[in-house]
């Protein structure tokens, strides 16, 4: 079933969907930049936590390194770094030191 449509009523309808596609345009962009910030503030929030506790698990191998330099006279840091190197397939990058991370959580 084909339905005529006069010429005033076309034009209203073209009319109508240009505004409807004005107002939608910039709504999605909108959502879009949005999801964009929340989801890069969220990624911000999650570097500072894991940063954070880089910062505490560095703190626990000091305090470790320093009992076993006061029952042994020596810290035995490298030796542990080399073993979880071995045993664990893990490598330290040297990138986030004590020192960096305070730096970087000062930002």
């Amino acid at each position: 079933m084909i339905v005529e449509v006069s010429q005033p009523v076309l034009i209203e309808l073209i009319k109508a969907g240009g505004n409807i596609l004005t107002a939608l345009i910039p709504s999605l962009v909108s959502y879009y930049l949005g999801r964009k910030l929340i989801q890069s503030k969220q990624l911000k929030q999650d570097l500072k936590l894991a940063l954070n506790d880089i910062k505490f698990l560095l703190s626990v191998e000091q305090l470790h390194c320093r009992e076993h330099r006061e029952r042994e006279g020596e810290s035995k840091r490298q030796m542990i770094r080399n073993s979880v190197k071995t045993e664990r397939g893990l490598e330290w990058s040297g990138k986030f030191t004590l020192s960096q991370i305070i730096k970087k959580l000062k930002n």
